[in-house]
């Protein structure tokens, strides 16, 4: 999985990413299954989903229909 981060310095109202291999094969995976326009599309609805969450746990439903809490990872977040 690859995600690369290609910040220019100069600029804190722009941030390029280069997504490869097995995040862009999700990012497409994603689009597929939400019927989404584009990878785009899977971002933004992804930032909606994160942004209008009032704690940092998103419930979602399995394959047995049990709901689950999902948080990030410890080596996702910011040191503290």
């Amino acid at each position: 999985m690859a995600i690369i981060r290609k910040h220019d310095e100069s600029n804190d109202e722009k941030l390029t990413l280069e997504i490869n291999n097995g995040d862009y094969k999700a990012l497409k995976a994603a689009r597929e299954k939400f019927g989404l326009a584009d990878e785009e599309a899977v971002l933004r609805y992804a930032l909606a989903v994160l942004t209008q969450s009032v704690s940092d746990t998103i419930y979602i439903e399995d394959g047995t229909g049990a709901r689950v809490g999902l948080q990030p990872s410890e080596s996702l977040r910011k040191d503290k």
